[in-house]
């Protein structure tokens, strides 16, 4: 994040500078970062509901297996043996999973918010430039 270059200096680099040149620059470099945000809340999305999935599925197999508590007519060890996906949860690397899970999430949600916040920066900055524009157009005619 600190060697990208912020929308302004981009703006003020560009060869041939001209106004439309300047917008649809903005707009693209804008669109992008809009782009990655939007990608960015699915995939903390999809984190979030994968961790939670897996946390309440290993807690309540959890529960049922310490309690011994038969669930639809079968033991916990029986649901185990018929789902071989599902027995991973009544072991220890269960733990170790959910909290790479979450640790995941908490790490795209910081991602959506530092992109969020880029985003943010880049649209102040673009409105900014085209105030600026207007402004030198103002002191010509003047």
């Amino acid at each position: 994040m600190a060697t990208e270059e912020n929308l302004r200096e981009r703006l003020l680099q560009q060869d041939n500078f001209d106004g439309r040149t300047a917008a649809e620059l903005r707009d693209k470099i804008l669109a992008r970062d809009e782009a990655g945000v939007h990608r960015m809340k699915r995939i903390a999305g999809i984190c979030w509901a994968v961790f939670v999935a897996v946390f309440f599925l290993a807690a309540f197999v959890e529960y049922f297996r310490d309690r011994e508590i038969p669930f639809l007519g079968y033991s916990t060890q029986e649901i185990g043996r018929f789902f071989p996906e599902v027995a991973w949860f009544m072991t220890p690397p269960a733990i170790i999973v959910a909290q790479a899970l979450l640790i995941l999430a908490v790490v795209t949600t910081f991602s959506l918010h530092v992109r969020s916040r880029t985003l943010t920066m880049h649209q102040i900055q673009g409105r900014l430039a085209v105030i600026e524009e207007q402004l030198r157009e103002l002191s010509r005619r003047e």
